[in-house]
């Protein structure tokens, strides 16, 4: 009776590398571990740096890999060579995956850039090796932006439907630069790191704005999600989020979020956002291929045609090729939000109120199907 039990990758519980976690030895013609041994590995060590990933980001990753395993798992990570690779590349990206073919390839350099460095394996070495010199496609950079006229339009759609916090959420997004999550927050697992007062069954919500973040001279005070960058803006600059706040009937001076569903009192979940946000745009007019997430492009690249500095436009979009005198220049956020915020505003063009009023009495003769939902005004829903 012959056992296949050396395919198997155990974490042994020791970290010095005399003894390697990846048990390779065997009889003459065994072939050694598999692809999927490894990739179990990668997700079960307590060193990995999987576990360090957000939680939307390790599930996303995680369906890339459960990919790979179904498909190669079986493979010898001996067998595997350059032609592999290629080959394996080209299934994923058939006519036109290439984002898609792309990124598996990015979870196997991190797969077996693990198993050399974590699991001292000579065959994750080697093919770590081929993998830094082939290089494969990438999918074109994303052209496609929301102008302050869309912006301003599904503003008006989502009030004309009863989703008054997507019209504020989308005035937030593209004055100030923001991403989605740095607006309406993400829901995670409760046993997820980070502390938060909004529960929702098994879930919390955390990363997005809320009303403490807003002073009394209406200066927005927010750390990002994605790189915990601090973010210091004058919402007094942004036309669209002061159009938006002189509709509430006081801004609420507690902790609660700033953008809650009408439907459900709480804050919105990502997927439905988007979806609520499509019917709105299509209202409004703006083109399928252009998302949501095309806010932030949209707001940054109007300031670019405003004639701002590119340092500055860096500099109040948080990207993370500052400059390193940027970073010792603490109090400068405030008036590079403030510099990018004036130029923008200075070219947009303004609606007068004959066209404003035409777009509204457009929309309320329009055919659409008015959504029910009260506005959160101060206070706890």
């Amino acid at each position: 009776m012959t056992s296949d039990c050396r395919d198997v990758i155990l974490w042994t519980g020791q970290t010095a590398l005399e003894m390697p976690a990846v048990d390779s030895r065997g009889a003459p013609g065994h072939l050694g571990p598999r692809l999927a041994g490894v990739i179990d590995a990668y997700q079960t060590d307590p060193l990995s740096s999987f576990h360090g990933q957000r939680f939307h980001v390790r599930q996303n990753h995680a369906g890339m890999l459960r990919r790979i395993r179904d498909q190669h798992g079986a493979t010898p990570i001996a067998l595997i060579t350059g032609r592999t690779l290629i080959e394996w590349h080209a299934g994923w990206k058939g006519d036109d995956k290439v984002a898609m073919a792309h990124s598996m390839i990015g979870q196997l350099r991190t797969v077996f850039s693990f198993g050399f460095t974590h699991l001292a394996d000579p065959h994750c070495e080697r093919i770590s090796q081929i993998l830094h010199r082939l290089k494969f496609p990438m999918a074109g950079a994303r052209t496609e932006r929301i102008t302050a006229d869309q912006a301003d339009a599904v503003r008006t759609w989502a009030h004309i439907v009863g989703w008054h916090s997507i019209a504020l959420a989308q005035a937030l997004q593209f004055e100030l630069m923001l991403r989605q999550k740095d607006v309406i927050g993400e829901w995670v697992p409760l046993s997820e790191p980070g502390d938060s007062d909004e529960v929702w069954d098994d879930q919390k919500w955390l990363r997005g704005l809320r009303w403490s973040e807003i002073d009394d001279d209406l200066i927005l005070r927010h750390v990002t999600s994605k790189k915990q960058k601090p973010v210091e803006v004058d919402l007094k600059l942004s036309p669209m989020v002061m159009e938006e706040l002189a509709f509430l009937d006081e801004i609420p001076d507690g902790d609660e979020p700033v953008i809650i569903n009408e439907a459900t009192g709480m804050p919105w979940t990502a997927s439905e956002y988007r979806r609520k946000w499509r019917i709105v745009a299509r209202y409004a007019r703006v083109p399928d291929n252009v998302f949501n997430m095309d806010s932030r492009s949209g707001g940054i690249s109007e300031a670019f045609e405003a004639g701002v500095t590119p340092e500055r436009i860096q500099k109040s979009a948080t990207h993370s090729d500052l400059r390193t005198t940027g970073r010792y220049n603490r109090g400068d956020q405030l008036r590079a939000a403030s510099e990018v915020q004036l130029g923008r505003a200075s070219q947009r063009r303004q609606l007068d109120h004959d066209t404003r009023d035409a777009r509204w009495h457009q929309a309320q003769s329009a055919d659409v199907q008015v959504q029910g939902g009260k506005r959160r005004t101060g206070g706890a829903a």
